[in-house]
Formats: C-alpha cells, sequence, structure tokens
C-alpha cells in the first residue's frame, strides 16, 4: 500500500470492508466502531486519504464516505513512478497531445497480470475503453509500457490499463554489446566470398573497408540474396554494398541505438570509437538480448 502510516492502512481496509459488505456511503463512526478508535481521529486520517484521492466524499445527513478505485487497487501493494518530466501517451501506435504527470503500478505480484493507473493531462474522451496505449521509455526509470484501458475517470484525469508487455531499457553503453572481433569485407570481393565469411563467422552483416581502414558501406545477407535473385553470381561487394551507413558511438547509450533503429528502419549500426574507426556492429538482436536480460542464458 502507497506509502501509507499503519493507521491510515487501518482505516483504508476498515472502510473498503464496510463498503463491500453494505454497498453505501460509510460513515466515520462506523469505520471508528470497527476499528475501535476515537471518531474524531478517524475524521481526520479520512481528510489526509481524501486528499490522496483513495476516498470519496459526499456531505449531508444521507453523506458519508466510499473507497476509490485507486483504494482498491492501492491494497494490492503498488508501485509508484513519479513522472517528473512529461511524456506522451501513445494510442495505437500514434502519439496523442495526452500527458502523463504520474505513473503507478498495481497489483504488481498478481500472476494473472498486472494493471497501471495513470494521472493524466489532456482530454480523455479521446480514449475509450478496449484502446491500446503505450508510454515511455519513462525519464529516468527507461521504463516503457503496453496495455489496453479498462476505466478512465475523466473527472479525476485518471486511467487504468491492462498491462500487456513491460520492459527496462538498461543503462548501458554500446562498447558492452558488441563483438570484440571486427569482420569486414573488402570492396571486390565477390559476393560468394561474402557469404563464406558471413557463414564462417555466423553474421548477417558486415562493413566494408578499403585498405585504409576507411568505411565505404555495409553488406548484409539480404543484399546478397537480392544479387542472387537477379542472377548477378559473380558481383563484387561494392555493386550491392549500401553507401547511406547508419552509425554510433561506442559510448552512445542503448537508448539511442534503439531510437536511431527505429527512425532509419535499420537491424544494424555501424559502431565507431573516438578516433572515428570502426570496431564493429551492433544488431537489433543484440540489444533484444540485453533488454530481456538474456545474454547469459543465450551465450554458451
Amino acid at each position: 500500500m502507497q506509502n501509507l502510516s499503519s493507521t491510515q492502512r487501518e482505516i483504508l481496509l476498515a472502510l473498503v470492508d464496510l463498503y463491500n459488505r453494505y454497498k453505501r456511503m460509510i460513515k466515520s463512526k462506523e469505520v471508528a466502531d470497527v476499528i475501535g478508535k476515537d471518531e474524531g481521529t478517524v475524521r481526520n486520517i479520512i481528510l489526509s486519504l481524501k486528499v490522496l484521492g483513495l476516498i470519496e466524499s459526499k456531505p449531508g445527513p444521507n453523506g458519508g464516505y466510499v473507497p476509490t478505485l485507486k483504494a482498491y487497487e492501492s491494497i494490492k501493494n503498488p508501485i509508484i513512478t513519479p513522472v517528473f518530466d512529461q511524456i506522451s501517451l501513445y494510442k495505437d501506435g500514434l502519439e496523442t497531445d495526452i500527458k502523463i504527470s504520474n505513473i503507478e503500478l498495481l497489483d504488481i505480484t498478481n500472476p494473472s497480470g498486472n494493471k497501471v493507473l495513470l494521472r493524466v493531462n489532456g482530454d480523455l474522451r479521446k480514449l475509450k475503453v478496449g484502446d491500446s496505449i503505450k508510454i515511455g521509455p519513462i525519464p529516468y526509470t527507461r521504463l516503457v509500457i503496453e496495455g489496453v484501458v479498462i476505466h478512465i475517470d475523466d473527472t479525476r484525469k485518471e486511467l487504468i490499463a491492462d498491462v500487456t508487455r513491460m520492459i527496462s531499457i538498461p543503462k548501458v553503453q554500446i562498447k558492452s554489446l558488441i563483438s570484440k572481433k571486427l569482420v569486414a569485407l573488402k570492396p571486390d570481393m565477390t559476393l560468394k566470398e561474402a557469404s563464406q565469411i558471413f557463414y564462417k563467422e555466423g553474421i548477417r552483416g558486415a562493413p566494408v573497408l578499403d585498405n585504409e581502414g576507411k568505411t565505404l558501406g555495409i553488406l548484409t545477407t539480404a543484399d546478397i540474396i537480392k544479387a542472387f535473385f537477379e542472377g548477378k553470381h559473380d558481383a563484387k561487394v561494392s555493386d550491392y554494398m549500401k553507401t547511406n551507413v547508419i552509425s554510433i558511438r561506442d559510448e552512445d547509450d542503448i537508448l539511442t541505438a534503439i531510437k536511431k533503429m527505429l527512425i532509419y528502419n535499420v537491424g544494424r549500426l555501424l559502431v565507431y570509437n573516438q578516433d572515428q574507426k570502426v570496431i564493429g556492429i551492433v544488431t537489433r538482436t543484440d540489444i533484444l538480448k540485453t533488454i530481456a536480460g538474456l545474454e547469459e542464458l543465450i551465450t554458451p
């Protein structure tokens, strides 16, 4: 339960239990009787719970208190992530003008799945239950959350989604992802020779360098397949290599690599050191293994 004192927690649980039993507004005296505390103390604590958005109230003789949806989710041990730099909410892959101000992961230990509660700024009428949404990478935590909207409260500017996928992008430099061995091709090699190198090294792409080590391009298995499909079995590497090479520095963050791959729609980047010398290739597979934490399991 979210940073509540023992008394706050006791009162909230009592209120939830009473409301579940009677399905009506609950008086502070009823809560006080259940937990054996002074009604004035209960009222003061309820006020603090109301400020936290866990309780709603109605004045008058027929009034009382009811737990909010957030209260029900909160008692299942949420993890709260404040968002200091507001980020956009994506709907069906497209950015909206709805901004996230706070994130709470709910029911995190439930084996059947967990939920996320989002506090937002913007017009929630643009969303409906069943919409697929995505947020992230969230600043600082580098968390990416995808889910399906199951509840919208436009008055409180909150929505709850069933989490379908959640990943955390580790903070690592590209140099820790690449292989120590650089496999490079020469422009005058035949595609057959390049294919043999690819097969021997177990790779699907390599930079093309001249005799001085200058980068001329990059060749992939897709380029070789294209040449063979066109009947150019004797073609040279220089005939089919791509010259518009997308690169990254070895000290850049993995998040930079992900963004470049998405922007340029490529599956591999050439990696350069501070001396502008190519030292390797980082692939989409390298990044996926690192994000999933599978590198130790996959590496023999």
